[in-house]
């Protein structure tokens, strides 16, 4: 790779093709959906080598016929000389779907274009705009409650109250008031504005806090939207809900509606239907239906009774059309966090995050949950088949790609002792790796993201805790995990399993505020209702959540993660005890300081590692080993921890600690075939300690660690694809991965990745 710049690429999933016999549009066979070609908006966190840029002004972007591109960027984080380690760059492209658009990233310090029809934002007493020359969105207060104003060209597209509303298990309504207006960005390229606040009824009781985001882009007539509830009320055990939403106020004017049915007529074809009354489409687990099908005016005299089955099944959006504007509506990912509800009344039209009657679990305290949602702005005479193109555009984004030797280059996050994706060199090992992390989830408003566990389940019910679904909450740093192999493939998929289960975390297993002030701040372990269990060291992970933010420039995992360092500093200053009850609460814990600090420098956290490695020594020159402090595969986080912290630090101490441990169960710990760890052996439990050989041979030079990784890492047996539960998968993935680079660095991955040859 050269100092001087790195390549970008953007791409978009293939359009699938469909059958259509649109109804009044003709027949429409094989014909691609949408060519996928449009301007996108797109956005990724590139990492930087150290002392490389101190100003992001220096940074330019170019595509492939060397034209510099508007470019707008954000540092997300330094190295410990103040240079920026990461820096996020928003930039748009037009992309075809078999023609992926490449970019370089330049630091030559050049100046980058200002965009055709940049986003501004103004304040003034009581709004806040955003405007980019082809819509317009006001943001205002009526009396204590938010307004939004938005129009396109000449046209008022939605005027009025915006209704942020939630009601109570007694029935009792609650309306959003605004605390404050906040622009989180200013353009050119893209604006955000966020409104904080309250839901309160008229007696001006609260019940409820909110967030809501509004995004315009340059040059686009796309209102994105993203409204996250949050219970920070005072019952410990949560508050019944029984409704939450949001409503945008018609600008005035007649409203037609457009809907895409799955299947019509005696051959169940979809067909498109433009609808005058009001809509509401409900979504499930899988599928959206219309609640009253018979908006649909489709005659079904003569069929048979088994072709009027699910006549009620749509896609999962909705098209309005106004005075002088057309439009689509898309509530992202309703059916994944289901129950969801999309519903148009006159011109009014509302996203229901927690529908009516949905029967679902006690929001808890300190839980929250983000929705994210689009209003795509129309031509006033498209037709009903461009809205059902411009809604498949919004369902696969465009992907954002770096070359993984970027990333080996800069040093960030360990990445250089990871080995790069090498599909076509290992097809069977990578076919697996990949395979253990592209996973499918539980759909849920509170279950996506994460994994039920049988096995803790009933574990929790003999110990007397009742018959619950118990959740793993992200054990052993599944997000890692994924974010690496993302980092290393550039695969989709790989992306939307980072994502979502980050995103969980963030919302639903924080607990941002509890009557407990060890579980403030921090992730509860595995539990029923997510939130249930204690707070404790070995069970907090930080990796994945700084991994995730990095790539996605997601401030609210940053601050997660931070507040789950500062939670464990507690534990380290006040309450060490537990810590020294098992070397697992040493090693995670490290595990997590250690990332905390590489990202923000954080000194506390800095101190506070540094104290945990004097325990783990005072415990090796007490014991000689730390073999009796519990499970065996906790001396492997141990050892990973204290080889974190000489990666980022150069803690030369943490370093040689690590080698006394590691000799001592080489040379004390074997079993009946010669392999350290003696009977304890559990394959990928204890694999956890071969990132630990190959870290070390890395950095003495001393060939017996690699030696001994090898004959530990055939014992044990090469990775199969760790389907499953999130925990067995993030303790394959971490330990293998952490040993591959090294393996093929001395060429011998080949003889023990791949299955034999078929003899013919």
């Amino acid at each position: 790779m050269s100092d001087e710049s790195v390549k970008i690429g953007v791409a978009v999933p293939p359009a699938g093709l469909e059958s259509y016999a649109f109804q009044g549009l003709g027949y429409v066979h094989n014909t691609p959906v949408a060519d996928r070609r449009t301007v996108w908006t797109v956005g990724r966190g590139v990492p930087l080598p150290q002392g490389k840029i101190n100003d992001l002004a220096a940074l330019q972007l170019v595509d492939a016929t060397g034209t510099a591109v508007p470019l707008q960027t954000r540092a997300l984080a330094q190295w410990p000389d103040g240079s920026i380690m990461f820096a996020y760059l928003t930039f748009q492209c037009d992309v075809a779907n078999d023609a992926p658009a490449e970019f370089d990233l330049r630091f030559d310090g050049a100046a980058s274009p200002v965009p055709e029809n940049p986003v501004a934002v103004e304040q003034a007493e009581g709004c806040t705009s955003l405007d980019n020359g082809v819509a317009r969105i006001e943001i205002g207060t009526t009396g204590d409650h938010p307004s939004l104003r938005l129009t396109v060209g000449n046209a008022a597209v939605f005027d009025g109250l915006l209704d942020l509303w939630t009601v109570d298990d007694d029935g009792t309504r609650f309306s959003g008031t605004v605390d404050e207006v906040r622009v989180v960005q200013s353009g050119p390229i893209t604006a955000v504005v966020e409104l904080h606040g309250k839901h309160c009824n008229a007696a001006g009781d609260v019940f409820l806090d909110y967030i809501v985001e509004v995004r315009l882009d340059a040059g686009r007539a796309d209102m994105h939207l993203a409204h996250t509830f949050l219970n920070m009320g005072e019952e410990p055990d949560g508050v019944v809900v029984s409704e939450i939403g949001l409503r945008l106020s018609s600008a005035g004017g007649k409203v037609s509606h457009v809907v895409g049915q799955l299947s019509s007529g005696q051959s169940s074809f979809p067909r498109l239907c433009e609808v005058p009354e009001d809509v509401q489409i409900d979504f499930n687990e899988t599928i959206a239906r219309i609640a009253d099908v018979n908006s649909l005016r489709e005659d079904t005299t003569g069929y048979a009774p088994y072709l009027m089955t699910n006549r009620d099944m749509v896609y999962p959006y909705l098209g309005l059309r106004g005075d002088g504007w057309s439009a689509v509506a898309v509530l992202h990912e309703a059916c994944e966090n289901d129950p969801k509800c999309l519903s148009a009344t006159g011109g009014d039209m509302a996203f229901h995050m927690w529908p009516r009657d949905a029967k679902l679990p006690t929001l808890r305290q300190g839980m929250a949950r983000r929705h994210e949602a689009t209003i795509a702005l129309l031509a006033p005479d498209v037709s009903a088949l461009d809205m059902h193109k411009a809604f498949h555009q919004w369902e696969a984004p465009a992907n954002v790609s770096l070359p993984f030797p970027w990333f080996q280059q800069c040093k960030v996050m360990g990445m250089e002792y990871i080995m790069e994706w090498l599909p076509l060199r290992y097809r069977h090992l990578e076919a697996n790796m990949a395979a253990t992390i592209e996973r499918g989830w539980v759909s849920g408003m509170f279950g996506y993201g994460d994994d039920p566990n049988s096995g803790y389940a009933a574990g929790y019910a003999s110990h007397g805790l009742g018959d619950h679904t118990v959740w793993l909450n992200n054990e052993h740093d599944f997000t890692a995990q994924a974010a690496t192999q993302y980092w290393r493939s550039n695969r989709p998929k790989a992306w939307l399993s980072t994502r979502v289960s980050a995103q969980h975390q963030v919302d639903v297993d924080f607990v941002r505020r509890s009557d407990d002030p060890w579980k403030v701040g921090g992730i509860p372990a595995h539990s029923a209702g997510h939130t249930t269990a204690s707070v404790y060291p070995s069970h907090t992970w930080t990796e994945g959540l700084l991994q995730y933010y990095l790539t996605s420039g997601d401030a609210r995992a940053l601050e997660v993660a931070r507040s789950l360092g500062r939670n464990l500093c507690k534990y380290v200053e006040e309450r060490i005890e537990p810590l020294r009850t098992e070397s697992r609460m040493f090693g995670w814990a490290l595990i997590a300081l250690n990332a905390v600090v590489e990202i923000t420098q954080d000194e506390r956290c800095l101190r506070c590692a540094q104290t945990i490695r004097d325990e783990i020594a005072e415990v090796v020159d007490r014991r000689g080993t730390l073999d009796s402090m519990g499970m065996s595969y906790g001396t492997g986080t141990v050892l990973s921890g204290l080889t974190g912290l000489h990666r980022i630090t150069g803690d030369k101490a943490a370093l040689e600690l690590a080698v006394t441990i590691l000799d001592w169960q080489m040379t004390n710990g074997r079993n009946d075939v010669g392999t350290t760890w003696g009977d304890q052996l559990e394959p990928y439990d204890l694999n956890l300690t071969l990132p630990v050989y190959a870290y070390l041979w890395y950095a003495t030079g001393e060939r017996r660690f690699l030696e001994e990784g090898i004959d530990f890492f055939r014992f044990t047996g090469m990775p199969v694809a760790a389907g499953g539960q999130v925990r067995s998968a993030s303790k394959h993935y971490r330990s293998c991965i952490g040993f591959l680079k090294a393996a093929h660095d001395v060429n011998v991955l080949e003889q023990m990745s791949e299955p034999p040859p078929v003899k013919f």
